[in-house]
């Protein structure tokens, strides 16, 4: 049972590690490409759904 909860905790950490990096590289673009990207909100959609996948794949 303790190695159950160890396990879905690494999986959390994980899933929060990717998403915290992701946080942390949109946040540190230059605001050239940051305005870039706000012009193609397909774009945006992609890269979410693509971080989305990634943490969901983390989990299974």
């Amino acid at each position: 049972m303790l190695e159950t909860l160890f396990s879905e905790l690494e999986d959390l950490l994980w899933g929060l590690s990717i998403i915290s990096f992701t946080i942390i590289g949109l946040l540190i673009l230059p605001k050239g490409i940051s305005n870039k990207l706000g012009q193609y909100p397909l774009l945006l959609g992609v890269l979410f759904f693509t971080i989305l996948s990634i943490v969901i794949s983390v989990y299974n």
